[in-house]
């Protein structure tokens, strides 16, 4: 309990804020008893009131470029303490805390949601904890609790999940520290399952499906390459699901995501086949998914494919005008911006 004197009032700081803020001192923080720092944060960004809108992520995201350094967490910002625990990974129910290390750099984020993918190799650090989700949701967020991706990690609703997290240059000078974070379910509380998704992705913009899955060492090249990339491919979003291993392309279009209207969410798709995967141009296989617009599919390689994607959205080119400059082989290669 605070005590403080204002204007000839001595007494609780709470009975004093209570009566300058007309009873309604709870909006901007409650008792000064109580911890303040998650109900603050609720009222920032309007978290209680948008989340059950946010999807359930499903498979594997891009690279996230975070924009601040610091830990990170993957918590539900409306439940849960903070953890006590020291160390790389530190939980409490609803709360997993991750120390990003000492290099001042914001790190670069890659999430998985779904079934065991296993441990990927090539990682300097792997440690996995259990983290039990009482609420049926967890989200990414910085050390000042701001989502940095909208979607729900906690896919299998309430209940224990295992997060194994990779890391690497959490403490090197000059280099930004990268994670993987895979959320696995464990086993469900009673909570009801989740009804089966019924598009790949709620994106607004182009979309990189893997659906061959005998190459794992040619998609982490691609993944990669993505990471250290140009911004050209910051609007495209990755799904790594075994769901979708061996799908064609007409099967993917009738994944994506529509509009009210029926337009689709994504304008074209990339799909990461087995010729592409088996190549070491990483030949990935372009869609055009409006209905309006009967182009054939063509492939054009990874290194010219945010060529593709940059004049697509700018509306500098349409689809056609990239599969018509494809080589004899059906490829396009060439690179510009």
């Amino acid at each position: 309990m605070l005590i403080g004197t204002a204007g000839g009032f001595a007494g609780p700081l709470d009975d004093l804020l209570q009566g300058i803020f007309g009873g309604r001192w709870d909006i901007i923080g409650g008792d000064l008893d109580q911890d303040v720092t998650r109900q603050a944060q609720q009222a920032r960004w309007g978290f209680s009131m948008q989340r059950s809108d946010w999807p359930l992520l499903e498979g594997r995201t891009r690279p996230l470029k975070t924009k601040e350094w610091g830990d990170l967490t993957v918590m539900d910002p409306d439940a849960g303490k903070e953890p006590r625990g020291r160390g790389f990974l530190a939980a409490e129910k609803d709360w997993l805390r991750i120390d990003a290390g000492d290099a001042l750099e914001n790190p670069i984020v890659t999430l998985y949601a779904g079934d065991d993918p296993g441990v990927e190799s090539g990682w300097v650090t792997v440690e996995e904890i259990t983290v039990t989700s009482t609420t049926g949701f967890l989200a990414l967020c910085d050390s000042g609790y701001e989502p940095l991706r909208k979607m729900n990690l906690a896919t299998a609703g309430a209940g224990p999940y295992l997060i194994r997290v990779h890391a690497s240059d959490r403490s090197v000078d000059g280099r930004k520290p990268r994670f993987l974070i895979q959320v696995i379910p464990g086993e469900r509380t009673g909570a009801e399952p989740e009804p089966p998704c019924t598009t790949i992705e709620g994106s607004t913009g182009p979309l990189l499906v893997r659906t061959s899955f005998a190459h794992p060492d040619e998609w982490a090249r691609l993944l990669q390459a993505l990471e250290g990339g140009s911004d050209a491919y910051d609007s495209l979003a990755v799904i790594d699901n075994q769901a979708y291993a061996g799908f064609t392309a007409d099967q993917i279009k009738a994944r994506i995501g529509r509009h009210d209207e029926g337009r689709p969410d994504s304008r074209f798709v990339l799909i990461a086949d087995e010729r592409a995967l088996a190549s070491t141009e990483l030949p990935l296989l372009a869609v055009n998914s409006l209905p309006d617009d009967s182009n054939e599919p063509f492939r054009i390689i990874l290194a010219a494919a945010g060529s593709l994607i940059v004049n697509t959205e700018l509306a500098n080119t349409s689809f056609a005008d990239w599969s018509h400059g494809t080589e004899s082989d059906g490829v396009y290669r060439e690179e510009h911006y």
